[in-house]
């Protein structure tokens, strides 16, 4: 991490809150209404790049392309919808709020970058009462290519007006580092467990530990203000 940091920049889903009821409910209950039939152990194995490319697989896999490409458009209207109605359900994290006044108190422009929906995010954000720390919002409706693809990364620091190398990214995710390490962005790993658990939790671990970037616990997320200020 470098010293001059002045922008961060935070994933949603499993870094800000556990919406891991909502997020993965949804997506059952949606493949559910198309014969699909998934668990969450299995949701978990292929969670991240954002709802098409998640109902995308297990549609393809039980109905085939053909179906999968002319069912895809629905399936993401309705988990967005079913997502919604659990809205109440998303938790945040505990020490969020006071990370985030205490990074805004100190002058770090802040952003949230997830391959969640914006109706999602902004039912998320706003009945946490936290969308006003963030200068910019993007989302997967914002980019073409979902993460990995640093595509949503470059597009929040442009809209920033901030540069790479003076920006950190926070996520929890395999998809979360190797965007940021496609770009140069220094990386923070939020190792929560709340989506990556198991031998990819492990694997992800060792390699946050291997690029030197610095890894915070779910109960550590207050030392966070402390390593992006050093």
């Amino acid at each position: 991490m470098t010293n001059n940091i002045d922008t961060v920049i935070f994933d949603l889903d499993g870094t800000l809150v556990d919406s891991q009821p909502a997020a993965l409910g949804a997506t059952i209950e949606a493949l559910s209404r198309f014969g699909v039939q998934v668990t969450a152990a299995e949701l978990r194995e292929v969670f991240g790049g954002g709802a098409r490319k998640l109902l995308h697989h297990f549609l393809d896999r039980d109905l085939g392309s053909d179906q999968a490409g002319q069912l895809l458009e629905d399936a993401v209207q309705l988990r967005s919808s079913l997502q919604l109605d659990l809205t109440s359900e998303v938790v945040l994290l505990s020490g969020v709020k006071e990370l985030l006044a205490l990074l805004q108190d100190g002058k770090y422009r802040l952003a949230v970058a997830t391959m969640s929906t914006r109706v999602v995010v902004d039912s998320v954000l706003g009945y946490h009462s936290i969308n006003a720390y963030f200068d910019a919002i993007l989302t997967v409706d914002d980019v073409t290519q979902g993460k990995p693809d640093p595509e949503i990364l470059t597009k929040t620091v442009d809209r920033l007006g901030g540069q790479v190398n003076r920006t950190v990214y926070v996520g929890d995710s395999s998809h979360d580092m190797e965007a940021a390490v496609q770009l140069g962005m220094p990386f923070l790993l939020v190792d929560s467990g709340i989506y990556i658990r198991g031998a990819a939790r492990e694997k992800l671990h060792a390699a946050a530990e291997q690029n030197g970037f610095p890894i915070v616990g779910l109960d550590e997320l207050s030392d966070i203000g402390e390593i992006v200020q050093r």
